[in-house]
């Protein structure tokens, strides 16, 4: 999968240990399967009183409007946790029928969010040059 791939995951574990539905978005391209796929986590439900699209790294947010991107609703891209993916299991996932590929985001647009999530203080510098 390649960055600004969009995927649905059915049982998504979610980092407080609870599984559920999510629209993940990759934030780097596959290398080897040694390499962890990057993901952030989306949300059609306002956050922080943030309504204008762009960019809002201090409060770890991305927002996309309505119908930009294949997003239907406006989007709240959120990467106050980024995910760090098996490969090989992100793969076996897919195979099982577990994570849908939805569409791929505008090489614009995942560019803006990666360099979004670059002015996050929360990233870690392991995860900064996957973003390379």
């Amino acid at each position: 999968m390649n960055k600004g791939t969009v995927i649905f995951y059915k049982r998504f574990h979610f980092s407080n240990g609870e599984l559920g539905e999510k629209l993940l978005i990759i934030l780097n391209t596959f290398k080897d399967l040694n390499t962890p796929h990057l993901c952030c986590k989306t949300t059609s439900k306002q956050k922080y009183n943030l309504i204008n699209p762009g960019c809002y790294s201090n409060k770890n947010i991305y927002v996309l409007n309505a119908n930009q991107d294949f997003f239907k609703l406006k989007t709240w891209v959120q990467f106050d946790e980024i995910y760090e993916l098996n490969a090989g299991d992100l793969l076996k996932a897919h195979h099982n029928g577990l994570v849908e590929i939805k569409w791929e985001l505008k090489e614009n647009t995942i560019n803006a969010i990666i360099n979004c999530i670059k002015g996050s203080q929360d990233i870690t510098n392991y995860q900064l040059s996957l973003l390379s």
